[in-house]
């Protein structure tokens, strides 16, 4: 995908990111060059180079198969032509060289001069003509002779020798089984199982839920999303039966870390291998595998006969590789950094050498040759055979750093690198090489920034040296691309998120040109109608392709190639529109649409007929400017047809807009009308509203939510009904009346609850002040963190400390809450003081042989009665005054009266039995004493002021009621005085008129009557206010 090339802040700051870490992986190379060009100083450094040519001559033509380096001399295996010779000698096969200045000297076969050794050697020729010498295999100090019995096969015999300081010692012909290639697979294959299958319309076998594989439907396929109803995958190719399952198949696996190796077999066929690289999502086929994979060091990658694969996704395959070639060994230098990964034929001889840098990470040029060995000064001796025998054998030697021990220069063993060690820095190089590729990778490389956040922090973590001068402080490009990473993570994300919004647009207007343009390739342009709708589709898909050049990541070529597209079927699409438009019936169906819109006019109803038949001739209008405008944009010959077009299509233009001016006339006079009943019934609703808002807002924020809710709903009609201004005013008047009303009932709500609180702040205190009198007569503190935890007063105030926060008064809690806190501290604080200060008892303070009383009894005024005289006295003090007040004195008679209610003549049961007698009206059914004690008691229990004492007073007064009222009742009118019997006779029979005398018993005689039935009426309380009122005079005039 092709990227924009200016990078800018707002647009580029994943860029930006990258700019920054390849600068920062510039740096870190530059000192990881220093650091290699320091180690080589130090321990020195021997180059792989060519020293020498030389040529072996051997006594005989023969052909070379193998050599071996034994200490400075060179033991070379051939093999000669026979012919009619009668057997074969040590000399036809064998030839040993010293080694030294770069040249072999023949010296004998002292070397191999043992009597055994040559019995067993004529021997095996004897027996087995066609054998012949195939190599030398070194295992530990032992070295083999193999020979192969024929050419046809692998058998072979084995002379073991044993390696001696000076030479070589014969051991026997029998170890044969000692004789083996190493495995060649240094991982191990696990079959997939009927576990790992998923079926569906296209099944396929999963490989760790990382990729997924099957050979059905007529092709080897390997996907990266577990979808069986997807055959598509990354890669693909064709097998020989397609209609195998996934059970005739055979499928292995090795997980490498980033590399997954497959081995497949699809029915009937061999092993097929693959390397699938997660971190890539791709695939190759490595086809080497068949016969050896061998881990590089470190966990790299993958190395074999023919080539490598690394786990960063770097390979190689080395073209004109002989086939058929087996692991042989592994050769590591002294100081861990380079490789020599052998593989061997071994019918031809052939060895194929593959040398490994673990901190370039890269083979060198292969070696192919027919015999090589390694002596103890790292010089590489190898030849290639010729196809003919001969007597010389062309060589070559090359330095190698593959010495057979590690010296490092003793000038420098003060060096700081020394003390780290070669092998230590190698691998730390490695690791920081490992690094700088993953910044060169592209973002497709998956969790690339997580994986260099993980290296760097890795090498960071894993070498303490790294932060050194000597080292060059490799740390601070290290620490500077972790933190790159780390930053470049999110920005990732965003990258990612805004390249899936491009691609999703870019589908998404692809999909509709692909559309557009088979429906306009299949469509016959028989209307202007087909004309105008896909020629302002054509102009729709031309915005959103000019919208596409604005997003980035978009690739700019594929988005060239719509436009241009685009552009050419709308210059066609035109073109046609034209040659259409000159014919005379091709603006008819316009005609025919403005005709039925002018018809529709008279039969409007509502205004929102109206404004669809609005929309429908605005619909109109826009085709038809959309062809004036094609029409002015095309470059016509002949004017006369541009003017043609233009005026027929003006003359449409002037009776659809004389028939929306009609439409709009009638939808505003429709407007008028219906707005005037829908405000009505919307101001009926608001009002609805706010009565249900009132008596659901019971909190002041509810009261605050419901205004904002019943705000918006007025905005709302202010803005629908603007147009009419009286309108406009009633809902202004509305607006001040539910702002009023709701603004009322917060204030109501917030004076109830600031009264309440500090009601609830009130109790607290008075709770508050008995709980300080009860701590402070505690004699432990274990008492008083009791009392403080489970007393129900002190359980009390902690519930007003939560009404008081549910009410939302924090201060008040706060300030409960702390008193009570202050309160117990205070206590303990008390107590302590009292126990160190006081002894025998709370009132004696003892300083030395001294003991001192001390009041505490509180300081307060009061009044004493001294028997003759009133006293003011302050309490704990001597202090006495008299009060000096006559009025006061005149009370002496009282001055000893503990009650209200009981004195030396009156019992209190008497004085409320009097008190209760009082209240009734004479005609109660109720005077026995089992009906009369609740009431008393009741009566008893409110006038707590007056010391009655429950079961004796109150038992007494009623016994005294109840004998009142029987005596009550049986008195009649004797309960009166005589004097006012006296009066009330004198009056009735002396000074009132004989016709009111007459009404009046006339009516006492009937109510008489009334209240014999029903005693407790009210109806004839009037007849006694009238009697009142005539007796009143006579009293006041007799003075009775």
């Amino acid at each position: 995908m092709t990227q924009p090339s200016n990078i800018t802040l707002e647009a580029g700051t994943y860029e930006l990111i990258r700019q920054r870490l390849g600068k920062q992986a510039d740096e870190l190379r530059d000192r990881l060059q220093q650091l290699n060009a320091a180690r080589k100083e130090v321990f020195g450094a021997v180059e792989t180079r060519l020293i020498a040519n030389d040529r072996i001559t051997t006594q005989n033509y023969c052909i070379a198969r193998d050599i071996v380096a034994i200490g400075r001399r060179g033991l070379l295996g051939y093999n000669v032509h026979v012919g009619l010779r009668s057997g074969i000698q040590l000399s036809d096969v064998f030839s040993v060289y010293d080694f030294a200045e770069q040249r072999f000297q023949d010296t004998g076969l002292e070397l191999l001069d043992d009597d055994k050794f040559r019995t067993d050697f004529h021997n095996l020729y004897r027996y087995y003509k066609d054998a012949f010498f195939g190599r030398f295999s070194q295992r530990g100090r032992y070295l083999y002779m193999v020979f192969y019995l024929n050419r046809k096969s692998a058998d072979f015999k084995a002379f073991k020798w044993l390696l001696t300081d000076d030479g070589l010692q014969y051991i026997d012909n029998r170890s044969d089984h000692e004789v083996r290639f190493p495995d060649q697979y240094e991982f191990r294959w696990r079959q997939a199982g009927r576990d790992e299958q998923r079926a569906g319309r296209h099944p396929h076998v999963s490989i760790l839920d990382r990729v997924f594989v099957e050979t059905v439907g007529g092709d080897l396929t390997i996907k990266v999303e577990d979808n069986t109803d997807d055959g598509r995958g990354i890669y693909r190719e064709p097998v020989e039966h397609s209609d195998q399952t996934l059970d005739d198949a055979e499928f292995s696996y090795a997980d490498l870390g980033n590399l997954i190796a497959l081995r497949i077999r699809p029915y009937q066929e061999d092993f097929r291998y693959f390397v699938f690289n997660e971190k890539l999502q791709t695939v190759q086929r490595i086809d080497a595998l068949e016969r050896s994979g061998v881990l590089l060091p470190d966990n790299q990658g993958l190395i074999f006969a023919n080539g490598y694969y690394l786990q960063t996704g770097e390979y190689k395959i080395f073209d004109n590789q002989p086939e058929g070639l087996l692991f042989k060994k592994r050769i590591t230098s002294p100081n861990g950094e380079d490789y020599l990964f052998v593989f061997h034929h071994e019918l031809s001889g052939l060895y194929v050498i593959l040398p490994y840098n673990i901190i370039s990470q890269q083979v060198a040029t292969p070696i192919l040759c027919n015999g090589f060995t390694l002596f103890p000064d790292g010089e590489l001796v190898y030849y290639k055979a010729e196809a003919e025998p001969t007597r010389h054998h062309v060589i070559q030697i090359w330095q190698t750093p593959f010495v057979a021990g590690e010296a490092p220069s003793s000038e420098h063993t003060d060096s700081y690198l020394y003390k780290v060690g070669n092998k230590d820095i190698v691998q730390a190089m490695a690791e920081c090489q490992e690094i700088l590729t993953l910044t060169g990778k592209e973002d497709s490389y998956a969790n690339l920034y997580d994986d260099l956040v993980k290296r760097t922090t890795d090498v960071l973590d894993s070498y303490y040296w790294i932060g050194q001068e000597a080292t060059f402080r490799l740390d601070e490009p290290l620490r500077e691309l972790q933190a790159t990473a780390h930053a470049a993570i999110e920005e990732y994300e965003r990258k990612v998120q805004v390249e899936r919004e491009t691609r999703a647009a870019m589908d998404a207007v692809s999909q509709t040109a692909r559309t557009l343009f088979d429906r306009i390739r299949r469509l016959t342009f028989d209307s202007i109608d087909l004309f105008v709708e896909n020629l302002a589709a054509l102009r729709t898909l031309r915005g959103e392709i000019a919208g596409l050049r604005e997003r980035r990541y978009v690739d700019l070529e594929q988005v060239a190639g719509l436009e241009e597209k685009a552009t050419a079927a709308n210059a066609q699409l035109s073109e046609g529109c034209v040659t259409f438009l000159l014919r005379d019936d091709a603006l008819a169906p316009y005609q025919d649409k403005i005709a039925r819109g002018a018809e529709g006019i008279d039969q409007l109803q509502t205004a929102s007929e109206a404004a669809e038949l609005a929309a429908n001739l605005e619909t109109i209008n826009g085709e038809l400017e959309l062809l004036i405008e094609i029409v002015s944009n095309l470059k016509i010959a002949d004017a006369t047809q541009t003017t043609r077009i233009i005026d027929a299509i003006s003359a449409l233009f002037t009776q659809l807009n004389q028939h929306r001016a009609a439409v709009k006339r009638r939808a505003q006079s429709f407007r008028s009308t219906e707005a005037a009943a829908e405000f009505a019934a919307q101001l009926k609703l608001l009002d609805q509203s706010l009565i249900s808002y009132l008596d659901l807002a019971d909190t002041p924020a509810r009261c605050d939510e419901y205004l904002t809710k019943l705000m918006v709903q007025l905005e709302e009609l202010e803005g629908k009904f603007a147009e009419v201004d009286e309108f406009v005013t009633q809902l202004a008047d509305k607006r001040e009346e539910v702002y009023g009303a709701l603004e009322s009932r917060k204030n109501s709500l917030v004076e109830a609850r600031n009264n309440r609180t500090a009601a609830l702040a009130k109790a607290a205190e008075r709770i508050l002040q008995g709980m300080q009198k009860r701590a402070e007569a505690f004699k432990e503190v274990v008492e008083i963190n009791s009392f403080f935890a489970s007393d129900l007063m002190v359980e009390k105030v902690r519930d007003i400390v939560r009404q008081l926060n549910a009410l939302d008064d924090s201060n008040k809690a706060n300030a409960v809450q702390t008193r009570l806190k202050t309160l117990r501290e205070e206590a303990v604080r008390g107590l302590r003081d009292r126990q160190e200060l006081f002894v025998d008892g709370e009132n004696i303070i003892q300083l030395g042989r001294h003991r001192f009383s001390v009041n505490i009894q509180p300081l307060e005024l009061t009044v004493v009665n001294d028997g003759d005289e009133l006293l003011y006295h302050l309490t704990g003090t001597d202090f006495y005054e008299a009060i000096d007040d006559d009025p006061l004195r005149q009370t002496r008679a009282v001055w000893s009266q503990r009650l209200p209610s009981e004195n030396e003549d009156v019992y209190r049961s008497e004085y409320l039995a009097y008190q209760l007698y009082a209240g009734f009206s004479g005609q109660e059914e109720i005077v026995t004493f089992e009906a009369l004690l609740p009431r008393v008691r009741e009566a008893a229990a409110a006038r707590f002021q007056e010391g009655y004492t429950k079961g004796v007073h109150d038992e007494d007064a009623a016994r005294i009621l109840a004998a009142l009222l029987d005596m009550s009742a049986g008195l009649g009118l004797l309960r009166f005085t005589p004097l006012v019997r006296a009066c009330g006779k004198l009056w009735w029979n002396h000074f009132v008129e004989p016709d009111r005398k007459a009404l009046l018993q006339r009516q006492l005689k009937s109510a008489g009557e009334i209240l014999a039935v029903f005693p407790k009426t009210k109806e004839f309380d009037y007849l006694i206010g009238e009697l009142l009122l005539d007796l009143q005079p006579f009293v006041e005039e007799t003075k009775l």
